[in-house]
């Protein structure tokens, strides 16, 4: 008897302690189905939040550093130091990571062969650096947001001697600072070790191992990615304006909405009284 009250009692703690967590899930998923909405053509549920891309550019500084193995003496070493500009795309609402796809341009303004200050030959010297991968975001502060990535790097340099390509992987952190509701201040570095012998110095002189780093400085102005807190505060002209520019984008959106399904409409039941002008001259016609 004892063991069959303990049975019991052990089967009415655990039904008191579950039936709360059933109620609540239940609950949540009438909540879900309730907010979600489907859409007409598909079936499937509206995307609330819709994938968009932003734009970013700005300033870049970058540090090549190429380095030939010796074994009798010092290492060869080679390093530049080039300026130029990125433009950057991003997405935004992606599951389950967004992505970047970084696109740079350079000019070496300054080159050393073991730290002695080389004087280049040819005039016209540039190199060109991209650099694609997932991106994570983190919230952790309302005004300063990080990033981190790590993905695929290429680079092709023109030098005086060499056409030279690099390959390999990078990792990238940073920070985002909203200045404005609009407008968002970048501010990142990334380090890549890279393959440097895919260019035609592979059978004279090939390298052993290469690294560079990256400072960059951008800006961001997008109307989509707005920042819910800046430095910079909306004034309550400029709410008002975007409110107002925010309903008549949603009547239009729904204006839309109404007008394709009373085509729909329409469309069915012209369809609906050719079938029964149909079906009567077939009547009409049988002997």
């Amino acid at each position: 008897m004892k063991k069959q009250m303990k049975k019991r009692i052990v089967i009415l703690v655990l039904f008191a302690l579950s039936f709360p967590l059933v109620c609540q899930t239940a609950s949540e998923a009438e909540t879900q189905a309730e907010t979600e909405q489907i859409n007409p053509k598909t079936g499937f549920p509206e995307i609330q939040h819709k994938p968009f891309v932003v734009f970013n550019e700005g300033a870049a500084f970058a540090n090549v550093t190429r380095i030939e193995t010796q074994s009798s003496r010092n290492n060869y070493v080679w390093q530049n130091s080039m300026i130029g500009a990125f433009f950057e795309v991003q997405s935004k609402n992606m599951r389950p990571l967004n992505s970047i796809i970084r696109v740079s341009a350079f000019y070496p303004f300054y080159y050393t062969f073991n730290d002695v200050k080389q004087v280049p030959k040819q005039t016209i010297l540039y190199a060109f650096d991209l650099f694609a991968g997932p991106i994570i975001e983190t919230d952790m502060w309302k005004y300063v947001r990080l990033k981190f990535s790590a993905g695929l790097h290429y680079m092709y340099q023109l030098t005086d001697e060499y056409h030279l390509h690099y390959l390999g992987g990078g990792l990238l952190a940073g920070l985002e600072l909203p200045l404005a509701p609009k407008w968002t201040i970048l501010l990142d570095g990334t380090f890549d070790l890279d393959y440097p012998n895919f260019g035609t110095n592979r059978m004279v002189q090939p390298f052993d191992y290469s690294w560079q780093y990256h400072l960059n400085l951008g800006v961001r102005y997008s109307k989509k990615a707005r920042n819910q807190y800046s430095y910079i505060r909306q004034s309550e002209k400029s709410k008002a304006r975007e409110a107002e520019r925010l309903k008549l984008k949603a009547e239009k959106k729904a204006a839309k909405a109404e007008a394709r399904a009373l085509k729909k409409a329409a469309k069915a039941a012209a369809k609906k009284t050719d079938d029964i002008i149909l079906r009567e001259e077939t009547r009409e016609l049988e002997p």
